[in-house]
């Protein structure tokens, strides 16, 4: 009788320990996109209506134009040449000529002119004929006609028979208005001093002129006669907000630079974003208001064809990385919502890339991410993983089920070092395989031993919140004794150690 119920136990056994194995050999040949453990998005919504303006500086008519391509692959409304927009430092106008035809003959070149509807812009210091020149400079009157003829300005406008190249535009599109103001920060400048620091080219002014009287007088009526609901953006060749450097830069003329920020902090009824190039290299700046308060961003775009690749130098106004690779600029505007929306983005040439980026409306900063979504809705990032199944083999920081939800992993610095960190965590441990690894996403698989079941564990990174969700889950079965608990346990625990 014994012997027949141990060999009755022995049969089940076996058979279950078969029947674990037939699972666990089940689990490893689902395919990860048909699990319940894989990763799902929220909706992803449909485009918004945008209007985009694209940017940038520095661009040298006798090197490789290969970069429009990249450019007008985001079918940009708009481009803004903000200085340097060829190199021709000479007083031979016609040899400036020459070179403003070499630009504009280029084939690419020629290609994105005849796909963007509108190509507006102004001067730095190598198309105004005379390195880091002012208004001393005897070509200025002959050197203007010959970038307003690059540009394509009507003959008759009124820029033409102007002292100066300022200019101002409004660009529509889908609701959206832009008001675009091109300041002459050559014509009008008086002069440079002497270096006080060392490794600084330019010491201070304090009672010279950038843009002259003029001209200011012109900044602000323009500003004061821009509706509150049109998007104003300020155009000015060298940089307005950065102080520290040596470089060219308003900060060297503060008397100036203090006249032109409370123009902006005074009159601007709306939204106000700076833009700039020349320094070779780009960076998001923000200084608050010296009137109200208000904050005043500066994007810094720059170059196109050559860079400051070796960049670092200091700026306490910077609020984004330094960036020394090429690049160029996009503004992405949009009226989702009601009020309008800016997405402005430093990209690179090579790739492509955002490299920094910075969203406003209401003059305040708001979410990257959501406005983000809106306009590249097939570049969103998930921010929801699955639910857990009404099944005890799956816990979750976003599960509903009280005896499943456990607390996100709260981390510090940029989202790409805790990524960085977490496959660290996952890599120390065994049996463990990186599946899919994108934006903010990470999917491993974890095989159980002795018995190789093929588990989900799932992590979705919130940089926002600057919590690393996740979803521990069996792929079948019902009871897993408790094996995902335990392992996030031992996850979370790693990572604290790491």
């Amino acid at each position: 009788m014994l012997k027949t119920f141990l060999k009755v136990a022995l049969a089940l056994v076996l058979a279950f320990t078969a029947f674990l194995f037939y699972q666990a050999t089940l689990s490893d040949s689902l395919v990860p996109e048909t699990l319940d453990g894989a990763a799902t998005t929220v909706a992803k919504p449909a485009a918004a209506d945008v209007l985009t303006i694209a940017f940038g500086s520095c661009n040298r008519q006798d090197k490789p134009q290969d970069y429009w391509p990249t450019i007008a692959a985001h079918q940009p409304d708009a481009w803004l040449w903000l200085g340097d927009n060829i190199y021709s430092d000479t007083e031979d106008m016609d040899k400036m000529a020459a070179n403003y035809a070499i630009q504009k003959n280029n084939p690419q070149y020629a290609a994105f002119m005849a796909a963007v509807p509108t190509i507006y812009g102004v001067w730095d210091d190598h198309d105004y004929g005379l390195n880091d020149g002012g208004k001393e400079w005897p070509y200025k009157a002959a050197a203007q006609q010959l970038l307003l003829d690059f540009l394509d300005v009507p003959k008759g406008a009124p820029v033409r028979s102007q002292e100066g190249a300022y200019q101002a535009y409004t660009i529509e599109k889908h609701g959206v208005s832009v008001r675009v103001i091109l300041l002459d920060s050559r014509s009008f400048r008086d002069a440079v001093t002497k270096p006080t620091k060392k490794g600084h080219r330019y010491g201070e002014n304090p009672t010279g002129t950038v843009i002259g009287e003029q001209q200011l007088k012109w900044l602000v009526g323009e500003l004061q006669s821009t509706p509150k609901e049109t998007f104003t953006v300020i155009a000015s060749s060298i940089q307005v907000l950065p102080e520290d450097h040596g470089y060219e830069k308003w900060a060297n003329f503060p008397a100036a630079r203090t006249e032109l920020l409370l123009a902006i902090d005074d009159n601007a009824k709306g939204d106000v974003l700076l833009l700039s190039g020349d320094r070779h290299i780009a960076e998001i700046s923000m200084v608050k208001g010296p009137s109200t308060g208000r904050e005043i961003y500066e994007i810094t775009a720059s170059g196109l064809t050559h860079s400051y690749e070796a960049a670092d130098e200091p700026n306490s106004h910077r609020i984004s990385d330094l960036i020394g690779v090429k690049n160029f600029g996009l503004m992405h505007f949009t009226k989702a919502g009601g009020e309008t929306k800016l997405l402005a983005e430093v990209r690179g040439i090579e790739g492509g890339d955002v490299l920094a980026s910075l969203a406003i409306a209401n003059k305040k900063t708001v979410n990257k991410e959501a406005l983000s979504a809106l306009i590249h809705p097939n570049k969103t990032m998930p921010n929801e993983l699955k639910p857990c199944p009404n099944k005890p083999n799956c816990v979750s920081t976003q599960a509903t089920q009280s005896e499943k939800v456990r607390e996100p992993i709260p981390y510090t610095g940029s989202m790409a070092e805790a990524m960085e960190k977490m496959q660290k965590v996952i890599g120390g441990m065994s049996r463990t395989k990186l599946i899919n690894e994108e934006n903010n996403y990470l999917h491993y698989t974890f095989k159980t031993f002795p018995i190789p079941f093929i588990d989900d564990v799932e992590f979705l990174f919130d940089d926002t919140a600057k919590v690393i969700h996740y979803r521990s889950a069996s792929r079948v079965g019902h009871s897993d004794m408790g094996v995902n608990s335990k392992r996030m346990a031992k996850v979370v625990k790693a990572w604290d150690e790491q």
